[in-house]
């Protein structure tokens, strides 16, 4: 067994622990090369971080079964309800490539991906199938109108498999937050149409690698992708270009906005802009504020264990 300096196996066991508590809010145990994807320091190689786990795991705090490393909760029930989850991604991912078939052929949709619990493969019965899509730029929102319109009439406005989340344009491909939250959902898409422009998006956002400095895609399990353009989306395409098309696209952005008001009187308006971003090159709704959440519990998990957040 490699035998780890004293500071050194110090500063490895906090990366471990930090990553394994973000994951156990939910109750996701990690393999020992998905730790060390999402280990928050690079100072080993992959083969020796693996030698060195068996100095960190302590069968108290920092637990390991099968391979599998979390902190709370009896090691087989742990590691069962994560091949469980697995178990129901599967039957998901049919459904979010079938959908993809669909979504790809709406006017200026140029790449979808999969986010959400579905990206990492952890999806229980109540797990929707969140898409990502990109758009050319000004035709975001008659694109989302448009998507959203099917949604309502042909899927009577059921999301379970059809969760429209997040829009952005192609010429906007960074993000304006820089966070653990949204590193990790980055590091974890999945794309289903147009590989080429997801390697793009994930080169402009290279920021995730300094929360994640051994992140490599190329390690991360990738699903297929179907990247043949759609006859139908050129011809209708042709024919939404002939209209004042940016002035559509404004019209539709501000009803959105509208709809966000009327909807969630509750929130502050500072608040309810961020929740529900309505932008020229982005339309993000998490409902409830979900980031705002995790990354509090997060910290306070951290706390906790006594790190700092």
């Amino acid at each position: 067994m490699t035998n780890v300096p004293d500071s050194k196996h110090l500063i490895l066991r906090e990366g471990v622990l930090r990553t394994l508590l973000y994951y156990d809010i939910w109750h996701h145990p990690l393999s020992s090369a998905e730790l060390f994807m999402f280990l928050p320091v690079n100072s080993i190689s992959l083969e020796e971080f693996r030698r060195c786990l068996g100095q960190i795991t302590d069968g108290d705090v920092i637990r390991e079964f099968k391979d599998y490393y979390f902190v709370r909760g009896i090691d087989k029930p742990v590691v069962q309800q994560r091949t469980k989850k697995e178990r129901h991604a599967r039957r998901l991912w049919r459904m979010a490539r079938f959908f993809t078939h669909i979504i790809k052929r709406f006017p200026y949709v140029r790449a979808v991906f999969v986010s959400g619990d579905l990206s990492k493969n952890a999806t229980t019965r109540n797990s929707d199938v969140d898409f990502f899509v990109l758009t050319d730029p000004g035709k975001l929102w008659i694109t989302r109108t448009l998507l959203i319109a099917f949604k309502k009439i042909f899927l009577l406005n059921r999301k379970k498999y059809f969760c429209l989340n997040y829009l952005a344009t192609t010429d906007h491909l960074r993000t304006e937050e820089e966070n653990i939250f949204v590193a990790t959902e980055i590091a974890h898409l999945k794309p289903l149409y147009n590989l080429s422009l997801f390697h793009t998006y994930l080169d402009a956002n290279a920021w995730i690698k300094e929360y994640f400095p051994n992140f490599d895609i190329s390690l991360m399990t990738q699903s297929n992708t179907n990247d043949r353009n759609s006859f139908l989306q050129r011809v209708v395409e042709s024919i939404i270009n002939r209209l004042p098309t940016e002035s559509i696209d404004r019209y539709f952005q501000k009803k959105m906005e509208q709809i966000w008001e009327t909807r969630y009187p509750e929130f502050e308006a500072s608040v309810r802009k961020k929740i529900f971003r309505s932008t020229r090159h982005e339309s993000r709704a998490y409902v409830g504020n979900f980031e705002e959440k995790i990354l509090a519990l997060y910290n306070q998990k951290l706390q906790d264990y006594g790190l700092k957040p």
